[in-house]
């Protein structure tokens, strides 16, 4: 049985994030919802041409929905992380499910550094780049850059850098040969 060495879960907490999201529905919410009261309640249809109000309602709550959906992906969105004695594990659902794991086997050297997830990466997520990499990260700055013996790069969002440090020492049987840059 493996022997979990580090563990850790992220989510998107970020108040601008929530707040974007929260203004988004209520922006897709309001003109269909005045319409309705506009058509239904003041007998006043809005402008020349006015849709049906079947047609307000169906267009409606299929935006409402599709914008529901995108904002249920960022409440179940989690960054998960587990470092065993075998392996290091990375998955993030709903978006990646399976988990993706690299062996000691598999990589050449790694750092715990910091890093710009807007300029590296073009934001938080799960990122492949062709220049810097793949990334899997959700908020902060620093994060567990992988550089795989196959050329390829992996950079893991950590809010926990000196315990990851710790494990990685643990998973590679070296101390980190590259210091945080």
């Amino acid at each position: 049985m493996e022997k979990v060495l580090f563990s850790e879960e992220q989510r998107f907490t970020q108040w601008w994030l929530w707040a974007i999201l929260i203004f988004t529905l209520l922006a897709v919410f309001a003109p269909f919802a005045n319409g309705i009261y506009l058509q239904e309640v003041l007998n006043a249809p809005p402008g020349d041409n006015p849709m049906t109000t079947e047609g307000l309602i169906v267009t409606g709550i299929a935006s409402l929905l599709i914008v529901g959906i995108i904002f249920l992906l960022f409440v179940y969105a989690k960054l998960e992380i587990k470092i065993t004695d075998k392996c290091i594990m990375v998955a993030f659902p709903p978006f990646v499910r399976k988990w993706k794991k690299f062996t000691p086997a598999e990589i050449a050297n790694y750092k715990v550094r910091t890093y710009n997830p807007l300029r590296d990466y073009g934001g938080y997520g799960v990122k492949h780049g062709l220049r810097r990499g793949q990334a899997y990260t959700v908020s902060g700055r620093t994060g567990l850059q992988l550089y795989l013996k196959n050329g390829k790069r992996v950079l893991i969002g950590t809010q926990k850098k000196q315990a990851i440090e710790y494990a990685m020492g643990k998973l590679t049987g070296k101390e980190n040969s590259v210091k945080n840059g």
